[in-house]
């Protein structure tokens, strides 16, 4: 029961990715419109108009990514959750009304807006699922995110636009109404009461007396007790329960570190009698090097995960695969490139936690290296028929979401300290859509200048990089707690 509730919890959260993947990828459908005299808008886009389109989601990512953290640790996850959810309900709304060229880069800076539910995502995930499917659920956002595509290809070329728009702000005010079914993280709440209440003694609870008694004073302890119950499927007056608030109380508290006094690992020594403190997030990062390294690690991994390039193939399905196999329609190779991020997220959510994270994350950027190598030469000098290249791209699409599109999201739910994993999260989130942002705008202009060919071959020098860095520097997590995964941190020498 508690892994149905896990999951069906999962599936409310990442539903949030399924109207993001829509609403991002409209572009993609919508281009050859905008930019025809049967445009529905009050004028022809530019070409310009478009790159920005296309772009200005990622972009105004930035803006708001800095808050995240902020408003997760200040409101809650779902809370959080909600509030960025919003902006994505308010583009569908723009969209539906205004149809002028200033109101579709409006909405889809809103997308962007939106687009800031990924950081919290894998974090919220991760704090209520049980260790045997933390992998697999926190990666199940590519899922849905997939789905929302595969929406957005198939629905695109089938319907007229006023009329996807609709669909779109359906399935948003859905969302919106599913949140309200959800619990909050125990972590969290947990944590809250800690703040108000420091480190209050936690008795070895045998009984119900335990909930009413000692937790009874502070609401924050009655509502984590509420939460892990719902969680694992327990009784609240269980001693699970109580045993389990214990282990998380534990996990804060190692967090709560004064890290000049204490050595590094000492620190991570769950059995450590040392007197502990809070510091400031610099002073954290200054002086542990095991969170310094696993931030280190995750920033440029997600960094060379964005520039392996599917994220253009996303936003461009459509008139990408019109140019590399002009012999089939696009919307058909479209849906079935939709088709096929869906199906191999099902299946990146068994192997992440059969092969391991690091394993995945480097084979299968080997394999995106050389596909995305091969991709190149035959867009580049047409060796083989149009439905190999089609072909070549599914398969790269595929090999990317095995490893760099998901594993280093769920990494980001596992490497960080408690008090220290939003803030990171975040930061290391804004950085990759400002690669984003950066990747689409330039797409466009690289894309005219020298043809798709060379471009391909941008994806594959970064892709056999994040291989090596990830075999050098990336240790496995897992099925590990937090603290076993800083001090494999701590053994690997960064630089």
């Amino acid at each position: 029961m508690s892994i149905i509730k896990q999951i069906l919890s999962t599936f409310i959260i990442t539903y949030t990715c399924t109207t993001l993947g829509l609403l991002f990828t409209l572009p993609s459908s919508t281009i050859k419109l905008f930019s025809s005299e049967n445009t529905p808008l009050n004028r022809v886009m530019t070409e310009s108009e478009i790159s920005l389109m296309g772009s200005i989601a990622s972009a105004s990512t930035l803006i708001i990514t800095p808050f995240c953290g902020y408003l997760s640790d200040l409101l809650g996850r779902k809370r959080a959750l909600i509030i960025l959810f919003s902006p994505q309900l308010m583009a569908w709304i723009v969209l539906v009304s205004v149809k002028r060229v200033e109101g579709v880069i409006c909405a889809m800076s809103l997308c962007g807006l939106g687009g800031c539910v990924f950081p919290i995502i894998p974090v919220y995930i991760n704090e209520f699922s049980e260790p045997s499917i933390r992998g697999a659920l926190s990666s199940s956002g590519i899922i849905f995110h997939g789905i929302g595509m595969l929406l957005s290809y198939g629905i695109g070329g089938i319907v007229d636009y006023s009329t996807l728009n609709y669909i779109g702000l359906s399935l948003a005010l859905i969302g919106m109404v599913l949140f309200f079914f959800l619990k909050e993280s125990p972590l969290y709440l947990l944590r809250k009461g800690l703040d108000k209440v420091r480190f209050i003694l936690l008795v070895e609870a045998k009984s119900t007396r335990c909930i009413t008694g000692i937790y009874a004073g502070c609401y924050s302890f009655q509502e984590a007790a509420k939460s892990i119950a719902y969680y694992k499927g327990l009784e609240l007056d269980s001693i699970e329960v109580i045993t389990h608030l214990e282990n998380l109380k534990q996990l804060i508290k190692n967090s709560d570190i004064k890290l000049n006094d204490i050595p590094e690992m000492e620190n991570l020594n769950p059995e450590t009698k040392a007197t502990r403190k809070n510091v400031s997030i610099l002073k954290f990062f200054g002086n542990s090097p095991s969170t310094r390294r696993a931030f280190i690690v995750l920033l440029v991994l997600l960094t060379t995960c964005v520039f392996q390039g599917l994220t253009v193939v996303q936003v461009y399905a459509d008139p990408l695969f019109a140019n590399a196999v002009p012999s089939m329609s696009s919307t058909v190779s479209s849906v079935i490139f939709g088709l096929t991020m869906i199906i191999t997220g099902f299946f990146e959510a068994l192997l992440v936690e059969a092969i391991g994270r690091r394993a995945l994350l480097i084979g299968s950027s080997l394999v995106t290296g050389l596909l995305c190598l091969i991709l190149g030469t035959q867009i580049q000098f047409q060796w083989g028929p149009g439905w190999l290249t089609a072909g070549f791209i599914y398969i790269y699409a595929m090999t990317y979401t095995f490893g760099a599109g998901t594993v280093p999201h769920v990494l980001m739910g596992e490497v960080f300290l408690p008090q220290i994993k939003s803030f990171a999260s975040t930061f290391i989130f804004e950085w990759s859509y400002f690669c984003i942002f950066l990747m689409l705008f330039m797409f466009n202009p690289l894309f005219n200048a020298y043809g798709l060919g060379p471009i391909f071959f941008i994806f594959a020098g970064c892709s056999v990089f994040t291989a090596v860095f990830a075999f050098i520097y990336l240790p496995e997590t897992k099925k590990l707690s937090v603290d076993v995964i800083q001090k494999k941190f701590l053994e690997r020498k960064l630089f």
